[in-house]
């Protein structure tokens, strides 16, 4: 439904620390500052999207000036509940992958001219296929670890069906560095995209294997006995 979703050339831009967007992911959101109620307000009487990008910490006074990454995801209000006191909690939901062009206003809040980013099919048909399984195989492999990764998510991953979607959503829901999922959606590459993520997951496995090792094969609560 979201490939249906015309994309504005502009739109407005929610600039957070560490909060990265990836298409098709679920991301809530709370809206309590002035300016993105007023951000929020123009959004759902138009099209109701708007851009959520990182803020870009290489960049001098990056923290001050909320400077934000040149690429970033662009996504849709699914859900929108305004609270008593003027604040709201929403849903967005992942469009498209974006490149600022160039930011076109900075009042009432940040407004930028936007060119969508297109991922690169860069394996061949078996290749890409193989993303799904490898991915659920090594989450299987995490939860039987002791990863506290919800059967939920397992569930969820198994029932996507385009190879990029499932690879999107888990990168979204398991990496836990957000300076890495930005890296990630930089990457065009959809399987050079899969190849970072899978080598981050491997790296995930076998920290849980020394934990484990460490502990003795006991959980947490029977530390005490190691």
């Amino acid at each position: 439904m979201s490939s249906e979703i015309e994309i504005p050339a502009e739109v407005p831009v929610m600039t957070l620390n560490e909060t990265v967007l990836f298409p098709q992911a679920m991301m809530p959101l709370y809206i309590f500052e002035p300016r993105y109620r007023q951000m929020l307000a123009d959004v759902l009487s138009a099209a109701r999207i708007f851009a959520v990008a990182a803020v870009d910490t290489r960049q001098e006074e990056a923290e001050v000036l909320e400077t934000p990454h040149s690429i970033a995801g662009v996504g849709v209000v699914r859900a929108c509940k305004q609270n008593p006191d003027g604040t709201s909690n929403l849903i967005l939901q992942g469009l498209a992958r974006v490149h600022f062009e160039e930011i076109v206003a900075e009042e009432p809040y940040r407004r930028a001219r936007i060119s969508q980013i297109l991922s690169k099919s860069d394996g061949s048909v078996q290749s890409l296929s193989a993303i799904q399984p490898t991915l659920i195989s090594l989450v299987q492999t995490q939860m039987r670890l002791g990863a506290p990764i919800p059967k939920e998510v397992l569930q969820f991953l198994s029932n996507v069906k385009e190879p990029e979607n499932v690879l999107d959503l888990a990168i979204y829901t398991l990496c836990s560095s957000s300076k890495l999922k930005q890296q990630l959606l930089e990457t065009r590459g959809i399987l050079e995209r899969f190849d970072q993520f899978e080598r981050y997951l491997g790296s995930q496995i076998e920290q849980l294997k020394l934990d484990r090792m460490l502990k003795g094969g006991l959980d947490d609560e029977h530390l005490g006995n190691n």
